[in-house]
């Protein structure tokens, strides 16, 4: 097997995901912000080398890159984490309102990844967006399905799915849900 790459859209649980595949022994690599502004400027060095030195990745920039990493890393495998578009849209705004206000910086950021108006977005743009990256991935890799695992964690999908895709054994620790919504 090659590389593991999460590319389920922030806020579908790939926080959960990073902590399962480190717990199943892999060499997890998280989003990386130094990374994000070496995909903004089209520099792909950086970004190509951290794949080489790890094993497993979630988050941005991974989740937009999966064609080139597809080429690029034969044999991988692919997770695509998803959930409901109206809850995944209450849990994403209510992350944004959490943070508070968002420095200029931040809506540059999520302006490209999103290639939506940041911070003048509404719901429905961020679920057509949403839903549009779902589209794509299903799409890639319709001819593939050993390659690609679509996962929902809000459905009790855990170990067993993850770990029969990744041919490995379910471990005795318990799941690990991570990064649950605090909603005021």
């Amino acid at each position: 097997m090659g590389k593991v790459f999460g590319i389920g859209w922030a806020k579908t649980g790939t926080t959960t995901l990073g902590d399962a595949l480190g717990i199943l022994g892999f060499n997890h690599q998280t989003q990386d912000f130094k990374l994000l502004d070496d995909l903004m400027i089209g520099e792909y060095e950086n970004i190509l080398a951290t794949a080489q030195s790890h094993d497993s990745f979630d988050d941005w920039p991974w989740l937009i890159l999966y064609k080139q990493l597809d080429i690029s890393f034969p044999k991988s495998k692919f997770i695509l984490t998803i959930r409901d578009s109206d809850a995944w849209i209450k849990s994403y705004r209510n992350m944004l309102k959490n943070e508070g206000i968002p420095t200029p910086y931040a809506n540059s950021i999520r302006s490209f990844l999103y290639n939506l108006d940041f911070p003048n977005v509404t719901d429905e743009a961020l679920i057509q967006r949403y839903e549009l990256h779902m589209s794509e991935v299903k799409n890639h890799f319709k001819h593939r399905e050993d390659d690609l695992l679509i996962i929902d964690w809000s459905k009790n999908d855990g170990w067993k799915g993850l770990c029969t895709f990744l041919s490995k054994n379910i471990p005795s620790q318990e799941f690990p849900h991570k990064n649950r919504g605090i909603y005021k």
